[in-house]
């Protein structure tokens, strides 16, 4: 057998194998960034569970941007101005993360809901990756 055969089946063989274990490694980031979105996701909708059992009759919505509506052991909430959407942002101890939520009324009975990572001025907006839709 021609060894620049041999060789040239060796250099194929090594490229499948380094394109295999780049994919590996996209696959892992991916899986990790699903699985940190997915609790924080999970946290945004507890911390809107709060809110909306804390929330009596409109006085959250008078509040200015930024202020704090409610401190728990667990998490702290913000009131967040925003031109379109109702939202709340949320910094939660445990996963020492941001959260922002924001909630949209569209035509008739339509309601929107949008869930992202945020820093602590709740202006980056991170949409989170979920399997939950």
């Amino acid at each position: 057998m021609d060894w620049s055969v041999i060789i040239l089946l060796a250099l194929v063989g090594v490229f499948f194998l380094w394109r295999s274990s780049k994919n590996e490694e996209k696959a892992k980031v991916a899986s990790a960034r699903l699985e940190s979105d997915t609790k924080l996701y999970q946290h945004i909708k507890t911390g809107m569970r709060e809110y909306n059992f804390r929330e009596h009759e409109g006085q959250f919505w008078k509040a200015k941007d930024g202020k704090l509506l409610f401190d728990t052991a667990h998490m702290s909430a913000f009131h967040v101005d925003h031109f379109a959407e109702t939202r709340v942002g949320f910094y939660f101890r445990d996963l020492q993360e941001y959260g922002l939520y924001g909630g949209f009324a569209g035509n008739g009975d339509e309601f929107h809901d949008s869930y992202y990572r945020t820093d602590r001025t709740f202006r980056k907006e991170e949409v989170l990756v979920t399997l939950d839709g």
